[in-house]
């Protein structure tokens, strides 16, 4: 059929080789190529409207042969034939095949360009076939090299880049390298997220470098390596796309990606990671657990996804057979299991690292698989086969689809992703960019097949991904590349679940918190080692109450979690845990949408400020918030589409807050201005933003009333507090002790600095130099109710002191639900002043 049709554009168009020009293009957008007489060049990009151009000056192709340092472009080949231009479908194409033309071995025989472009879709894309007669090696080959007199941002690793802020182009891959401004910005690994906590490195050598650097050149490339077995070599799949009505160059790249990636698709499990009871497969261990969660759960209308076998469910001595421990007859007996969780109302997922990370190496090698040569970086972890070598990825290659569809796998976490290999025959130079590009192909090949037998299923990569939006393609969700957990002691909280949730936004922060250079993957897409709550009391104290695990719950799904991921131990939980978890779980489905869009905003949260996470679903949104600090500051946050925000300026917006009480919030907002929210200390709020105009929410409270000399306080404690009344006292770096009426009082909770306490292998880049030692005493001050009281400390300087209250108001009661977050603190605000 296409053969029919080219001969038919053939005849209708004789001369079409000595035709000055032709243009590819459908309802929104076109490309011009240009003749010279011996090749054809792009010349322009532009929107059909012709609103937009973009005018460059092109080489086409270029091509950098292995160990040689002259390249090759469009120049040493000539035109052969017509172009053949045609539609299949709704895709029109020209394809242009040129024959070389310089003399030498280096460049191949034949050289094929394919343009193409969808209707309906204002993208244009190109791929290259390079035809040897015989086998070849390619260090680099450049899929479009252009140079542009507009200005040009983004670029790197699986980036795209950004031009004039009305055109993005980069290739359709997560190891495809751009380049811009002048051939050769970014550098690599010089964004301002890489080279951050569980991050990949992959040595260039320098190979990524143009050494003749032109103003405005435009480098989009790969390190294809060794010619397949029919000689050939086919590039990666290079885009540009023009920017919309109404749209800025990222969401306009954003809109792109929708058309590109896995859908993104809420997945809720229990890990079995941290609960011994269930990591022992052999009997009902993870059964009871899930009957456990199912009763506790059930009445909350939770559903509950997935229960997952973490890493150890394998025989190591394998190629990814099941530990004879647990399942004596193998594949069968996890086949049991997993139809048992079925019949029982939820599914099972796997751990399985694609490379055989954590498995007895030594083993596979002694058997003939053969082992990854990692680079110096990677070196420092533990070993692994090469993904590349024939034997182990066809064994994979069958193995891990089969698994999935035999034991009907609703999710896979594929575990350590070092995607490094250095070393000789394992089908790649013995390169670690070539043999990054092989192993990183072989994994995409064997998630594709994955997917393609069983189609539902949820893939997550976790240590040593990076963050190139082209991953979504191929997995739903990407590991945050912080520590699996942790608590952050940079700056002072008294409350260890606060600690924690500082310890996951400040690494999302350092990622994703400048604006102006951060990931172009959502925040919702990230794994982040979910909820931790376990009879080892991991990640809390026995101080710590149930409102600082609620709002813990609620930091975790205001992030936006698609990869909802409880690694909870029934046993420990109590009903009030059970309804602080499971009423954010509901709130957070009936605001999926929203969620699914959050944005990071505010400062670094273990330096004391507030941060938070908005989130836009057309007229509706979402902002979950925290203050990391005593005092009460105002979050600053963008009304635009820097947020997502897709609506007309001007507009004007009401809020809500949904949690820890419900109330009007008393200001309306007007999109195009900045929101500003004022948060309590300490304070961790929700709120809900729809159009209209606020209504005047109740009194605020009155002070409290205090006086100091000589070092002495005098406090008039308020009459009207509920639940909490605390004396804060934080030193710099020592606490003093403190007699209230000149009495002695016992400390209630303490907490102390861990300064910089991120783990070894994550800790790259996320020092904060403002970090200094800290102690913090909180006291408890109900029993003065109403009272005045007098406060003197054991030292006159080097620490500062609060009054922590959370005052009574007149409120009507509050409304409830499954889907409702439960108003910890309905008929109290919270109110904080520092009186030393």
């Amino acid at each position: 059929m296409i053969k029919s049709i080219m001969l038919a554009v053939f005849i209708t168009v004789p001369s079409l080789l000595h035709a000055q020009q032709i243009v590819l293009k459908n309802d929104l957008i076109k490309r011009t190529l240009s003749f010279d007489g011996k090749v054809w060049r792009t010349t322009a990009f532009s929107d059909i409207k012709g609103d937009k151009q973009l005018s460059v000056k092109s080489e086409e192709v270029n091509i950098l042969p292995m160990n040689e340092d002259r390249t090759y472009s469009i120049s040493d080949f000539r035109a052969s034939g017509k172009p053949a231009v045609f539609t299949n479908k709704d895709t029109n194409f020209i394809i242009i095949q040129y024959q070389a033309f310089t003399k030498t071995a280096a460049i191949p025989d034949l050289l094929r360009i394919k343009y193409y472009l969808v209707k309906g879709q204002p993208y244009t894309r190109k791929t290259i076939t390079l035809a040897y007669k015989k086998m070849a090696t390619v260090d680099r080959l450049e899929v479009e090299r252009f140079i542009t007199d507009k200005k040009a941002e983004g670029g790197g690793r699986g980036e795209p880049v950004f031009i004039n802020d009305q055109w993005f182009t980069g290739l359709e891959y997560p190891a495809g390298y751009s380049r811009h401004t002048d051939g050769n910005t970014p550098k690599d690994y010089n964004r301002y997220y890489e080279k951050v906590g569980n991050y990949s490195y992959i040595d260039l050598e320098g190979r990524d470098i143009e050494p003749n650097a032109q103003k405005g050149l435009v480098r989009l490339m790969h390190f294809p390596g060794y010619t397949q077995s029919n000689f050939q070599i086919e590039s990666k799949t290079a885009v540009m796309g023009v920017v919309q009505e109404r749209e800025t160059a990222g969401t306009a790249f954003t809109h792109y990606m929708t058309t590109m990636w896995k859908a993104p698709r809420s997945f809720l499990h229990f890990n079995n990671w941290f609960e011994p009871q269930a990591k022992d497969l052999k009997g009902d261990g993870l059964l009871n657990i899930w009957r456990s969660f199912k009763e506790a759960i059930t009445p909350y209308g939770v559903k509950m996804d997935a229960m997952v076998a973490d890493d150890g469910w394998q025989d190591r001595k394998s190629i990814w057979e099941p530990s004879r421990q647990y399942f004596p007859n193998g594949y069968e007996d996890v086949k049991v299991l997993s139809e048992r969780l079925s019949s029982e109302g939820v599914g099972f997922g796997l751990w399985l690292s694609l490379n055989g990370y954590t498995n007895n190496i030594d083993w596979g090698v002694e058997h003939g698989y053969k082992e990854a040569k990692r680079n110096k970086y990677f070196s420092r972890y533990g070993r692994n086969y090469s993904l590349s070598a024939t034997k182990y990825k066809t064994e994979v290659l069958e193995k891990v689809p089969a698994i999935a569809k035999q034991v009907n796998a609703l999710y896979y976490k594929h575990d350590f992703n070092v995607l490094s290999d250095t070393d000789e025959g394992n089908n790649h130079p013995a390169t670690d960019r070539h043999g990054h590009e092989a192993t990183l192909d072989a994994a995409i090949e064997i998630l594709l097949a994955t997917r393609k037998m069983n189609p539902g299923i949820y893939q997550n990569l976790t240590n040593w991904v990076w963050f190139s939006p082209w991953w979504l393609m191929y997995s739903d969700y990407l590991w945050m590349l912080a520590g699996d957990d942790g608590t952050n002691g940079n700056w002072p909280e008294i409350s260890t679940r606060a600690m924690a949730s500082t310890d996951r936004d400040t690494y999302i922060w350092r990622m994703f918190g400048n604006p102006a250079d951060r990931p172009l993957v959502p925040v919702s897409r990230l794994m982040t080692h979910g909820i931790i709550k376990n009879s080892r009391g991991m990640m809390e104290s026995k101080e710590d109450n149930v409102q600082d695990w609620a709002e813990y719950v609620l930091m975790h799904y205001g992030r936006g979690t698609l990869l909802k991921e409880w690694y909870i131990s029934p046993s420990v939980m109590k009903p009030e845990d059970w309804k602080a978890l499971c009423t954010v779980d509901g709130w957070a489905k009936e605001h999926l949408g929203a969620l699914t869009n959050t944005v990071f905003v505010g400062g670094r949260p273990d330096e004391g400020n507030a941060y938070g996470y908005i989130g836009w679903d057309g007229e509706k949104g979402v902002l979950v918030a925290r203050n990391t600090q005593a005092a009460s500051q105002k979050l600053i946050i963008p009304f635009d589409q820097s947020v997502g925000f897709k609506g007309m300026a001007g507009q004007s917006y009401k809020g809500k807050v949904v949690f820890p009480y419900q109330d009007v919030y008393p200001l309306t907002f007007t999109a195009g201005k900045n929101m500003e929210i004022e948060l309590p200390g300490y304070a961790t709020l929700a709120l809900e933003f729809e159009k209209g105009k606020s209504l005047p929410s109740a009194k605020p409270v009155p002070g409290i009333r205090f006086t100091v000399n000589n070092g002495v306080v005098r406090a008039e404690v308020p009459a009207d507090v509920k639940g909490r009344c605390d004396l804060l006292v934080i030193g710099r770096p020592e606490s003093p002790s403190v007699k209230i009426n000149g009495d002695t009082v016992k400390v209630q909770r303490s907490n102390k600095g861990r300064l910089n306490n991120f783990a070894g292998y994550a800790k790259s880049g996320m020092p904060s130099e403002k970090a200094a030692p800290w102690t913090m005493l909180s006291f408890d001050l109900l029993p003065y109710a109403g009272k005045s009281i007098t406060i003197e400390f054991s030292k006159a300087a080097g620490f500062e002191s609060y009054i922590l209250a959370e005052r009574l108001v007149h409120t009507s009661e509050p409304v409830s639900g499954n889907n409702i977050l439960w108003t910890i603190t309905n008929d109290t605000r919270r109110q904080t002043v520092r009186i030393f």
